[in-house]
């Protein structure tokens, strides 16, 4: 999601935390890869290619979603520990993150990347499917992360741990399936190229958009 510029951090010390490993842990779970070079090589190989993107999608939901409700949750908790005997000042924040907290954790449920690829060979529809379910999920956990960026930076900004609150903008267009999907079957999915250089990209942007404010709370709460 898109933001303002951040305000900086208040100096810390480097401490090991479960917030920072799984901030850490992006480097694994949020796959990137160049949109232009995967519709190319999925041509090139008859579609072979696509196949493994169409895999890689749905795992990367997965780790990605999964990841941010363990974010969500371990710096809630810091926040709590940072805001111990000035809880007050920051009820209302602590209300909102932990129902954020909990709507994350529900989101991260599997989808399952190796069920999906295998529908996907076995059915002629699959792929829409999966799309609309990938397309809703996106645009449903931006929503909720640029909440959370936001309300995480005002708890911050009120405990005195950052200088001022910043607001988080949602970086995931909500694209139109119906369109995209009818588009596809009149071009005899040729379409459907472009429909996949867009899956790739919008969460590639999603992930690019999330880094500093990643970086800005974790510092933060150090």
């Amino acid at each position: 999601m898109g933001m303002e510029q951040l305000p900086p951090a208040t100096a810390y010390q480097a401490q090991p935390s479960p917030l920072d490993y799984w901030v850490g842990q992006r480097a694994t779970t949020d796959f990137v890869t160049d949109p232009g070079t995967a519709i190319l090589l999925s041509f090139l190989t008859c579609g072979i290619y696509g196949l493994y993107i169409i895999y890689k999608l749905v795992q990367r939901r997965d780790e990605h979603f999964k990841r941010m409700a363990a974010v969500a949750d371990a710096s809630v908790q810091q926040l709590r520990l940072r805001a111990e005997g000035r809880e007050g000042l920051v009820q209302d924040e602590l209300a909102q993150l932990d129902w954020i907290r909990g709507q994350m954790l529900a989101m991260s449920s599997e989808r399952g990347a190796p069920l999906w690829l295998l529908i996907c060979l076995l059915t002629g529809i699959g792929i829409y499917i999966l799309y609309y379910l990938l397309m809703q999920d996106y645009v449903q956990h931006d929503a909720l992360e640029a909440q959370y960026f936001t309300v995480m930076s005002s708890a911050l900004a009120k405990l005195g741990l950052a200088e001022r609150p910043a607001q988080a903008y949602r970086s995931v267009p909500d694209r139109e399936f119906i369109a995209f999907l009818v588009l596809t079957l009149i071009t005899c999915g040729i379409y459907g190229l472009y429909w996949m250089y867009v899956m790739v990209k919008d969460f590639n942007d999603h992930f690019a958009a999330q880094v500093p404010w990643e970086d800005f709370i974790a510092a933060s709460l150090r």
